[in-house]
């Protein structure tokens, strides 16, 4: 697979044995709390590779700070605070920091084209990649929907956590301030190791046709990448949905972590609702044929309506874009 959350490899030919690839990385989350900013970017490279197909049995992850000088008070402080982070979750995970890189110092001092002095430094980042055994190959799940008729569940629980959010940084753009918000993602480890396990299981019965983790951008995001992907429409209401939110803008947009988005072909419905019973979910729609990508808000009133078509043209253009500057 490639082009999407996590990538899995056949690197000997004759066997059916895989390796799953994933990463995870929020550098606006460490301007609210680089603690947090650490859990996620863990949290979301296991949780992508789980989707794909990884299992807890034999996966590791990597740690890549990138910082800036630890000179500054400040930054100690974060650079410390991701450390821990790392600690407990690498712990929590079972998954064993196998290595890693530090690109630290990463300032410019320098002067402008007036030359008047400037400073720039990059922001406290961390990126985690996960790395793991995929036992068969053939088990693997894409996040893209694939077959009309499927329902749409939505795992996990969604809260008011849009701090250092896309959906900030869209407002941000838009209202021309520097606003992020205050709500950062926290990782709930002991609910969401119950999560991945059931989707492991899940998985290893094929009992569903799609897997995809909610993340940047948040639920609404999420499901319109797994219908470009597929390149077919869904019905889809959030309404009852599992969690804990006082707005329609954290129902769509809030990065809760922990969450995961299936569709489930129906003669498996059974099967996969009596594994996952003792986990929050919520069955949200179905996948159709017509092309057509429509979502209700908690009252049942439709508040999306697009042809998957021009989600694809819309998508294809931001691509475009971020090649333009080499990202």
């Amino acid at each position: 697979m490639i082009n999407t959350e996590a990538q899995v490899f056949c690197p000997v030919l004759e066997s059916y044995r895989g390796v799953v690839l994933s990463t995870g990385v929020y550098p606006s989350y460490g301007d609210i709390s680089a603690y947090h900013m650490s859990a996620c970017a863990i949290d979301t490279a296991i949780r992508n590779a789980v989707c794909a197909g990884g299992s807890f049995s034999n996966l590791a992850i990597l740690d890549n700070f990138c910082w800036c000088s630890s000179y500054d008070e400040k930054r100690l402080f974060e650079l410390v605070e991701a450390v821990k982070a790392c600690y407990c979750y690498s712990i929590g995970y079972d998954t064993p920091l196998i290595s890693g890189k530090d690109s630290m110092f990463n300032d410019f001092k320098g002067y402008d084209e007036k030359g008047k002095p400037v400073a720039i430094s990059i922001p406290p980042t961390l990126l985690i990649s996960a790395i793991g055994v995929v036992e068969d190959i053939r088990k693997v799940v894409s996040p893209e929907f694939k077959n009309a008729g499927d329902a749409i569940y939505l795992l996990g629980e969604t809260y008011d956590e849009l701090g250092a959010s896309e959906y900030y940084k869209f407002l941000a753009e838009k209202e021309g301030n520097n606003s992020i918000g205050n709500n950062v993602p926290k990782v709930d480890l002991k609910k969401n190791l119950k999560i991945y396990s059931a989707l492991e299981k899940v998985i290893e019965k094929e009992l569903i046709n799609s897997s995809i983790s909610v993340a940047s951008g948040g639920t609404l995001i999420a499901l319109a990448k797994a219908s470009i992907g597929g390149m077919i429409g869904c019905r889809v209401s959030l309404k009852d949905i599992p969690g804990v939110f006082s707005s329609k803008e954290s129902v769509l947009f809030s990065e809760s972590q922990g969450r995961i988005i299936v569709s489930v072909s129906p003669k498996n419905i059974s099967s996969f609702e009596k594994i996952i019973g003792r986990i929050s979910f919520k069955k949200i729609g179905s996948v159709y044929k017509d092309n057509k990508f429509i979502v209700k808000d908690a009252k049942d009133k439709k508040i999306i309506e697009k042809k998957v078509e021009g989600l694809a043209k819309i998508y294809h253009s931001f691509s475009d874009n971020m090649e333009q500057y080499g990202t």
